[in-house]
């Protein structure tokens, strides 16, 4: 009976010995989660909220470090009791450390995807220049021009005298190949990279032999006036600077189409409307 009762007693004994031995379990469970973007790893996951390699492994077991699902969500911290560390206040000041940490990294990846954004838009802005501009102005568009009162396509033609009609409506598109659609108060493109930059010799040409023209055929008159005015013309208006054609009709009170009807060369258009040159605005 003794036997007994000891031998129970020492069994006793060595199951609390084995338990007071065993390892203690912790309840563990994820607290928070990021989503990859692409190109992601376990390592830069882990370095961007602060925790070893190894800590993210073992909060997303099975996970395929070499390439991370962009936009699926990982633990990237735990919550619950933690197997106790050797030292306790070393880990309880690292845990609060971390803590802190994280808070200012996510600001910084949030500040990130900002600014990416921003570029984005920037790279499909219109060329570097004042505005605003019309669309489809030319990209290699170096020196501008602001559309005043009174300014067509011509006019600023002539005022620089450094590119062709044809060279200003193909960096100016927008505008139509009639000048019709020139907008006041816009930017308009007078100058390209490797673009001509010296007064055209043309125009000095053009200008002689259009005067010796006008004379032989003009009526009697004001001079100089462009070719082909009406010979009955017995109203005249030099045209000056800002002048165009509906603003010399209105200024007269006369139709636009009596205007270019009187003054053909102007084109129907206003297009070559000159500058210092007698038009007629009355018969």
């Amino acid at each position: 009976m003794h036997l007994i009762k000891d031998n129970l007693l020492a069994a006793a004994a060595m199951a609390a010995l084995a338990a007071a031995s065993a390892p203690q379990l912790f309840p563990r469970d994820c607290l928070f989660t990021a989503a990859a973007e692409a190109g992601d790893t376990c390592s830069s996951m882990a370095e961007a909220w602060f925790i070893t390699e190894n800590q993210f492994k073992s909060y997303n077991p099975g996970v395929n470090c070499a390439s991370l699902t962009p936009g699926k969500e990982y633990c990237v911290e735990w919550t619950g009791a933690l197997p106790p560390p050797i030292t306790t206040t070393a880990k309880t000041s690292t845990t609060s450390t971390t803590s802190t940490t994280r808070t200012s990294t996510t600001t910084s990846r949030s500040t990130s995807t900002t600014s990416k954004t921003t570029t984005s838009t920037s790279s499909s802005a219109a060329p570097a220049g004042p505005t605003p501009v019309q669309e489809g102005i030319s990209k290699d568009c170096n020196k501008w021009h602001k559309v005043s009162s009174g300014d067509t396509c011509q006019i600023i033609v002539d005022k620089y005298k450094t590119f062709t009609l044809n060279q200003f409506y193909s960096w100016n598109p927008a505008v139509g190949t009639d000048c019709s659609l020139l907008w006041l108060d816009y930017y308009v493109c007078i100058g390209v990279k490797g673009g001509p930059t010296t007064t055209l010799k043309t125009t000095t040409t053009t200008t002689t032999k259009t005067t010796t023209k006008t004379t032989s055929t003009a009526p009697a008159g004001p001079s100089p006036t462009q070719p082909n005015v009406n010979n009955k013309c017995k109203k005249w208006h030099l045209v000056s600077s800002g002048d165009f054609c509906q603003k010399i009709a209105d200024q007269y009170k006369i139709t636009l189409a009596n205007f270019y009807q009187w003054n053909p060369d102007v084109g129907n258009n206003c297009a070559t409307l000159w500058l210092g040159y007698y038009v007629c605005v009355g018969l």
